[in-house]
Parts: C-alpha cells; structure tokens; sequence
C-alpha cells in the first residue's frame, strides 16, 4: 500500500470513528429526550386521573369570569362617566 493509500484509508477510518461517535452521542440525547417526555406524559396522566388537571382547569376558569366581571364593571364605570351617567342613576 502506498503512503497516499495508508493515508486515505487513516482519514477514512478517522471519519469512521467521528460518525460512531456522533451517533452514539445522539443516540444517548435521544434516550434522555425520550425519557424526560415519558416522564412529563407519565405526570400530566397523573393529573389527569387524580382529577387536579379538572380542579386546575375549573380554578382557571372562576378566576376567568371573576376577571371578565371586574373589567364589565370598570367598563360601565368608565362609560357611565364618559356618557355623563351617575353611577347610581343607571
């Protein structure tokens, strides 16, 4: 084998051995991303049996409308005074 040769095939091997490596690197992120989703999914499934996703969702949804009041209330008092209305009057 010439020097051109042995030198080609030590490159080529060189490649060889960066691409396993590479590989093997993301193989193993794809395993920790892989096993932080099974984790999140296993987690929300949780809450979503324990009925707290419900409990949550129907917080979320009284301080929802609580908010919407509170903002219908500052509208008519602000229309009340743009439309020269007294508050009492209405």
């Amino acid at each position: 084998m010439t020097d051109f040769e042995q030198e080609f095939a030590d490159q080529a091997n060189e490649l060889k051995n960066q691409a396993v490596e590479k590989l093997n690197e993301l193989k193993n992120k794809a395993g920790e991303i892989s096993d932080a989703a099974k984790q999140k999914a296993g987690e929300a499934w949780e809450k979503v049996k324990s009925g707290q996703a419900e409990k949550e969702l129907e917080d979320l949804k009284n301080q929802a409308g609580d908010k919407l009041h509170e903002l219908a209330e500052q509208a008519k008092g602000m229309w009340n005074k743009v439309s020269g209305k007294n508050e009492e009057g209405s």
